[in-house]
C-alpha cells in the first residue's frame, strides 16, 4: 500500500513540477495536505481488508468439514454438482421345466398344475431387459445440508405394443426417482419420490436407494423377500452412530381376491359370476388418465404407513445389521351404497452379518401380516365375502441366504425361502367364497385338458431352494465384466378342496453376463 502511495505521489509531483515554478509555498503545502489525506484513506482501507480476510480465515478454520467432494476421481462435476453414473448392460438366458410364458422374472403363483398343457412344455428364451441405467446427482447446499437426486430405469416395461416377434422393443420403466435432503448437524434425513419401500431390507442403516436383495439372476428374486418400489415420503433420524429410526407414508394399492375370482393383479384362476355386481374394489383408468386402460387401480384413501428401526453395532472387523419394522395398511371397497374399511398391522425383521470378514456373508428375514402385494409369489392381500366386506390374508414369509467370496473374483451363493397363507373364508355354503375354501373344485387339477372350472387350486405355499455363482471375468479402468449361473427348485402347494390338494414344481436354470461400464 505504501509503495502504491509513493508511486502516486511521484506521479503527481512530476505532473505538477511545471506549475511549482510559478506557484507560491502555500499552494505546495495544500497539495501535500491532500496527498496526506489520500494516504490515510488508503491505509484505513487496507486495514479493513486485513480484518475481513482474518475473519474469513477464522470461519474456514472453524467450519465443520463436509464429507462431500464433488470432484473426486470417477465423477463428473457440473457447477458444484457431482454426477455418478451406474448400471449395466445385461443378457440373461432362461430355461424353465414348466412354461410360465414369463421373461426374466418367474411368477411362482403361475407354476401350472398337470391340468395345463404348460405343465408338460419347457420354456427357453434370452432377454436383455435387465439392462439398467442410473444417475446420482449430489451437492452441498450449505456446510451441513447435503442434497441428492437419484434416478434409475430398466427395460422390464411391457406396454401393449411390446412383443418378442420382430424388434423386441420393450419400453423403459421407471424404477426409482427421488430427492433426498440430509442435515448432517441434526442427523436428520428427508426423502420424497419413488424408491424401495421402507419394509424392504437394507444392508446398512436406512438406505432408500439400495435394498439387500438376494444376489440371484431371477428378477422375482426368492420367495420370502418382501419388496416394492413406490412413491412416498420418508423421514429418518440418526440416534447416535449406530441406531436409526424411520417412518414413511407410501402409495397404497390392494390385490383383491373376490370369491374365487381374481380382481387386481392376482394370478390365481377361477370362474366369473360369483361377485355381487354392487361391489366396487377397483377402477380401470380411462384414456388420458395416464394409466394403462388395460390395468386396474384399487380403491385406496389412506397411505401405507411404515415405521422401521435399524441398528448397526460396531463389532471390530465384523459387520452386523439388524432391523425391525411395522406397517399399517387400510383396505377399502364400496358395496350396496356404502364404503367399507378394514385395517391391519404387519411386522417383520431382517439380519445381515459377516461371519468371516470379507469372506462369508449371511442374511435372514421374517415377516407376518397382510403383505400379499409385497411377496414374490405373489399372494392377494384380502379376500371379499359375499356381503362385500373384506378379510385380510395373513402371509408368513421366511428367507435365509449366504454368499461365500471364495476368491477376489468368484462368489458362490445359496438361498432358501417360503411364503404361505392360511385358508380365509367366512362361511361354507352352496356357493363357496373366500380363499382356500374346502368346497372349491380341484377334481381336474391332475388331468390335462380338464375344464378350467375343475381346478380352482388356491395357492397355500411356495417354497424355493436356489444356488449359483458369479465370476468377475475382466476388471479395470474400462469397467467390469461378470458372468454367472443359477439353478432353483420351486414348489407350489394348493389348499385342499373337492378332489384333493394339488401341487406343482419347476426347475429353473438361468445364466447371465453383464458389463458394468461405470
Amino acid at each position: 500500500m505504501r509503495v502504491l502511495t509513493g508511486i502516486l505521489l511521484g506521479g503527481i509531483l512530476v505532473a505538477a513540477s511545471p506549475a511549482w515554478a510559478d506557484d507560491d509555498a502555500s499552494d505546495l503545502r495544500a497539495l501535500k495536505a491532500r496527498l496526506k489525506q489520500l494516504e490515510q484513506r488508503m491505509d484505513s482501507q487496507a486495514r479493513k481488508q486485513e480484518v475481513q480476510a482474518s475473519k474469513a480465515d477464522a470461519q474456514i478454520a472453524t467450519k465443520a468439514p463436509s464429507a462431500f467432494d464433488p470432484c473426486v476421481s470417477g465423477k463428473l462435476c457440473y457447477k458444484g454438482v457431482s454426477l455418478t453414473f451406474g448400471g449395466w448392460i445385461d443378457l440373461t438366458g432362461i430355461y424353465r421345466s414348466r412354461n410360465l410364458a414369463s421373461d426374466t422374472g418367474s411368477v411362482f403363483n403361475f407354476i401350472p398344475f398337470p391340468q395345463s398343457k404348460n405343465y408338460n412344455t419347457g420354456e427357453q428364451r434370452f432377454s436383455a431387459r435387465q439392462t439398467r441405467f442410473s444417475v446420482l446427482a449430489e451437492a452441498d447446499a450449505t456446510a451441513n445440508t447435503h442434497i441428492a437426486g437419484f434416478g434409475e430405469i430398466d427395460f422390464e416395461g411391457a406396454a401393449q405394443t411390446a412383443n418378442s416377434v420382430a424388434t423386441n422393443s420393450y419400453n423403459p420403466r421407471l424404477r426409482q426417482a427421488s430427492i433426498e435432503i440430509d442435515r448432517t448437524d441434526l442427523g436428520l434425513h428427508v426423502l420424497a419420490g419413488q424408491t424401495w419401500s421402507l419394509n424392504a431390507p437394507s444392508k446398512a442403516g436406512i438406505d432408500p436407494r439400495v435394498a439387500e436383495t438376494p444376489g440371484v439372476i431371477d428378477f422375482e428374486l426368492v420367495p420370502g423377500f418382501l419388496g416394492a418400489r413406490q412413491p412416498g415420503v420418508r423421514v429418518w433420524q440418526d440416534i447416535g452412530p449406530e441406531f436409526k429410526l424411520a417412518v414413511s407414508a407410501e402409495n397404497p394399492q390392494t390385490s383383491f381376491f373376490g370369491g374365487n375370482t381374481p380382481l387386481v393383479g392376482t394370478p390365481a384362476a377361477g370362474p366369473q359370476g360369483v361377485l355381487n355386481p354392487n361391489l366396487l374394489v377397483n377402477l380401470t383408468g380411462p384414456g388420458g388418465s395416464f394409466f394403462n386402460n388395460a390395468n386396474n387401480v384399487s380403491l385406496n384413501h389412506i397411505p401405507d404407513i411404515t415405521v422401521k428401526a435399524a441398528w448397526d453395532p460396531r463389532l471390530g472387523p465384523y459387520r452386523l445389521h439388524v432391523e425391525g419394522w411395522a406397517e399399517y395398511r387400510d383396505f377399502y371397497d364400496r358395496f350396496n351404497f356404502a364404503n367399507h374399511d378394514v385395517n391391519t398391522v404387519s411386522f417383520g425383521g431382517h439380519l445381515s452379518a459377516e461371519i468371516v470378514p470379507k469372506t462369508l456373508d449371511v442374511q435372514a428375514s421374517a415377516s407376518y401380516g397382510a403383505l400379499g402385494r409385497f411377496t414374490a409369489t405373489p399372494f392377494p392381500d384380502v379376500t371379499v365375502r359375499q356381503d362385500g366386506s373384506m378379510q385380510p390374508l395373513p402371509i408368513t414369509a421366511f428367507l435365509v441366504g449366504t454368499v461365500w467370496h471364495t476368491t477376489p473374483s468368484l462368489d458362490l451363493y445359496a438361498y432358501a425361502g417360503l411364503e404361505k397363507t392360511k385358508a380365509t373364508f367366512s362361511d361354507v355354503g352352496t356357493v363357496p367364497f373366500g380363499y382356500g375354501n374346502p368346497l372349491y373344485n380341484n377334481l381336474g387339477c391332475n388331468t390335462e385338458n380338464s375344464p378350467a372350472a375343475t381346478c380352482n387350486g388356491n395357492t397355500s405355499e411356495v417354497r424355493q431352494y436356489t444356488a449359483g455363482f458369479y465370476d468377475t471375468i475382466f476388471k479395470g479402468t474400462y469397467g467390469t465384466i461378470k458372468a454367472g449361473a443359477q439353478y432353483s427348485y420351486t414348489q407350489r402347494f394348493a389348499f385342499s378342496g373337492v378332489g384333493g390338494a394339488p401341487r406343482s414344481d419347476d426347475h429353473i436354470v438361468m445364466t447371465q453376463i453383464r458389463y458394468y461400464p461405470f
